[in-house]
């Protein structure tokens, strides 16, 4: 979701900082000021202290809303919503509150363009929902948007509440600096991506006029990297896999878990399931994913930057075909992948179930 697994559920608040100030190169480290913004960038006519108290305020907001829960089940999103609204409404910001069902909701706000004439708009789109946690697995509480490390930290860090904010944060800035607009810039956030995006479907089943046909929209997505405390390159995703579920269920005699059943449900799962996780699906190249690893060997070293120019060669290789199997961040781009996710059987410890 935007960055490598290794940062999963941690935020650098120089990251999100680089994308609350339109640009401004990323911070190395959460107390470090913003250096200087490119002069073609509106920010770069804002004072340093201005810029660095706009920094402070973002990074406020961030713990702030990530010590509102709204995991996923079952949601709760319009605590969010009302943390969003509370702002834009102190900013004099336009917004609309679309509470859908009971705890679950949309917002939606506008920053009209300022020409006589305008481009169509664009969408600053984020949602509010995160995935479950385990408090037990964390090294801070998952609610506590915590600075350990010279980072913030809480569930939806890195998906996506960070992005949320730095949403929020733009919108700000641009009305509070008057930053002329050839176009409107619209914010929106909605409520249960993570499982069923019945926040997404209802907006567009119900106020789809106030996406006003725009001509952009920015989501969550792609990877950005860093080096020594500077964005090496941002990327920009194009394309994502859709999903194939797959419930598997065994049946099987159910007993006392005292005498075994060799051939019980879950034994007959697990001999199942090893059978699909034993099977490899064939390398393939898209289009897509073959220019990107191309205009990625820049950054690579010589011998996997060479990998990268002639993927589809090198995906022929019996000895390249193991180094993609163990490499996570490209295995999964040069095939359909296999993911187990969840598992059921007994609720209790000494009884073999009927089915797993």
């Amino acid at each position: 979701m935007g960055l490598t697994s290794r940062w999963r559920g941690r935020l650098r608040t120089g990251i999100m900082l680089a994308v609350a100030l339109s640009g401004t190169r990323q911070a190395s480290a959460w107390t470090s000021p913003p250096e200087e913004p490119s002069p073609a960038m509106a920010s770069a006519r804002i004072p340093a202290d201005r810029l660095q108290m706009y920094s402070d305020l973002a990074l406020g907001w961030m713990q702030e809303y990530l010590r509102i829960d709204t995991t996923n089940p079952p949601g709760h999103e319009m605590r969010a919503v009302e943390f969003y609204k509370k702002i834009l409404d102190a900013e004099g910001i336009e917004n609309r509150v679309f509470e859908y069902t009971p705890g679950r909701g949309d917002l939606w706000a506008r920053l009209p363009h300022t020409g006589a004439e305008a481009k169509r708009p664009i969408i600053l789109l984020n949602h509010m929902d995160v995935v479950t946690s385990d408090a037990a697995h964390w090294k801070v509480p998952p609610f506590s948007g915590e600075i350990k490390d010279g980072y913030v930290w809480g569930r939806g860090a890195q998906d996506m509440k960070d992005e949320g904010l730095a949403q929020l944060v733009v919108m700000v800035m641009l009305k509070r600096e008057r930053v002329e607009l050839d176009r409107d810039v619209i914010f929106i956030g909605v409520a249960d991506e993570e499982v069923g995006n019945t926040g997404t479907d209802w907006l567009i089943a119900h106020q789809g006029g106030l996406l006003e046909s725009a001509e952009f929209l920015i989501n969550e997505g792609g990877e950005n990297i860093q080096e020594n405390g500077k964005v090496k390159y941002i990327g920009v995703d194009v394309g994502e896999k859709t999903t194939f579920w797959l419930h598997v269920v065994a049946h099987g005699r159910p007993g006392h878990a005292s005498r075994p059943i060799a051939d019980s449900a879950p034994n007959r799962l697990v001999r199942a399931l090893n059978r699909i996780l034993a099977y490899r699906t064939p390398l393939k190249v898209l289009p897509v994913v073959e220019e990107f690893l191309r205009d990625m060997a820049p950054y690579e070293p010589p011998e996997r930057a060479r990998e990268y120019r002639n993927i589809r060669k090198e995906i022929e290789d019996k000895k390249f075909q193991p180094d993609v199997e163990e490499d996570e961040a490209l295995n999964f781009l040069l095939r359909d992948t296999i993911s187990l996710t969840m598992l059921g059987g007994s609720e209790q410890t000494n009884v073999i179930p009927p089915e797993a």
